[in-house]
């Protein structure tokens, strides 16, 4: 079971490929803490914008004025972390209609974030605790914090794996998927040795597999590569999320899962992932 931990949850939402549900993950998890009373910030740190998009912010770098974590990373002057965190939105920004969701922030990221692997890369010291400098300053203003990585094992995962209490590994069922989690340890341990006890412990702590078929023969698949993962790492494999049409459809609203459809089964599944995750409603 994972560990006891500190009072500022950090997860790190990793794969190191696209389309494993690490942003839709990040955002529905953080949109049922919100709703759970919980003061939640998602750090999207691909370039790809994805987990913003989700929170009503189609394109950062547009936005009049607004810092990003780009800024933060080239060190613009005058520009703090506080700067570049928005209020999440249940809805385009840019629409009046829309509603801001309480207890639930973004750190806004940035198309140029694909050139970040380069400028870490040419540091000579502390490339590694970037992240974690950076959000040093708003850790305690948060009670949970939850990073959606690129889809790689590069230096920014490096960071956030720098920075994280907790790793959530984001598959899809299958024997091929199941293989990149050795990967992910890895690069876990890889971190532990150079940087833990005192300077990081990052914990291989869940398991988060979505996109479950629901067909019958694609189920069969689905099944036994649980099976097999539950065999291997034990109850840090979470409830299953199944495939739903809903979760394209409140990407392409902008309206994360909880906001967009309540009732949806897709929607109860992230409920269950949190509550396996320890997480419980404040009152």
């Amino acid at each position: 079971m994972p560990p006891t931990l500190p009072s500022t949850r950090v997860l790190a939402f990793t794969n190191q490929s696209g389309g494993a549900g690490k942003s839709t993950g990040a955002v529905t998890v953080g949109a049922w803490l919100a709703k759970y009373k919980l003061k939640v910030l998602v750090v999207d740190l691909d370039a790809q914008c994805d987990a913003a998009a989700a929170l009503g912010y189609d394109q950062p770098d547009l936005l009049d004025n607004q810092p990003t974590l780009y800024d933060l990373l080239i060190g613009v002057k005058g520009v703090t972390v506080q700067d570049a965190i928005v209020p999440a939105m249940a809805g385009p920004v840019e629409d009046p209609a829309s509603k801001t969701i309480d207890g639930l922030d973004l750190l806004l990221p940035s198309v140029e974030l694909e050139s970040v692997e380069q400028l870490l890369t040419g540091r000579l010291i502390g490339r590694e605790m970037w992240l974690r400098e950076t959000l040093a300053p708003v850790l305690d203003d948060y009670d949970v914090v939850l990073l959606d990585c690129p889809g790689n094992l590069g230096l920014v995962v490096v960071n956030a794996l720098v920075l994280a209490t907790e790793v959530v590994a984001c598959v899809k069922p299958g024997w091929k998927e199941l293989r990149a989690l050795t990967r992910i340890e890895q690069t876990i341990d890889r971190v532990n040795e150079s940087f833990g006890p005192n300077g990081a412990a990052p914990q291989f702590a869940w398991i988060l597999m979505s996109d479950a078929p629901t067909k019958r023969t694609a189920g069969v698949v689905y099944a036994e590569a649980q099976e097999q993962a539950r065999k291997a790492y034990g109850d840090i494999v979470l409830p299953a999320v199944r495939r739903s049409t809903r979760v394209p459809e409140s990407y392409a609203a902008q309206q994360a899962l909880p906001f967009f459809d309540l009732t949806a089964e897709v929607t109860a599944d992230y409920a269950a992932v949190v509550k396996a995750m320890g997480f419980r409603r404040q009152k």
